[in-house]
């Protein structure tokens, strides 16, 4: 099979997982779409689900790369992220938006010594869409973990 097959093929799953996962703004709704989809307008439709703060943070990369790498973000990383993090000898804090849905594999995380924390008033963007409490988890974190 050619590099382009194997890469065509993966695209088109990481595009399903990605519709029946999420679907909205951020690399997974990117990626529920093709190249030619978002290109020919679905960015509009990224843009407005994702809010003008987030859009900021993207609106200086071009539209193919914005694209390109939400796809390569969605693929399977080999060792998975959740891999590394849980396997880590360190003490450990993730932070995510309150508002998304519940984080899948919350409680496998947590049973790894994880501290999984939710941050309100945010997106992806933590650090800049809520300084103040990125701050505060950031530094609790810090404290607990001495």
């Amino acid at each position: 099979m050619s590099a382009f097959r194997v890469v065509s093929s993966q695209r088109s799953s990481v595009r399903q997982v990605a519709r029946a996962v999420h679907g909205g703004p951020g690399a997974s709704g990117i990626a529920a779409r093709t190249e030619e989809e978002f290109l020919a307008g679905g960015w509009r439709q990224v843009r407005e689900s994702a809010g003008p703060h987030w859009w900021s943070t993207m609106r200086l990369a071009g539209r193919e790369a914005l694209y390109r790498s939400a796809v390569h973000r969605a693929l399977v990383t080999e060792p998975a992220i959740r891999d590394v993090l849980t396997a880590l000898p360190i003490p450990r804090a993730c932070l995510r938006p309150e508002a998304d849905p519940p984080l899948p594999g919350a409680q496998e995380l947590t049973e790894a010594g994880v501290e999984v924390v939710s941050i309100a008033d945010c997106g992806h963007n933590i650090m800049l869409d809520n300084p103040e409490a990125f701050a505060q988890a950031t530094a609790r974190a810090l404290r607990e973990f001495q």
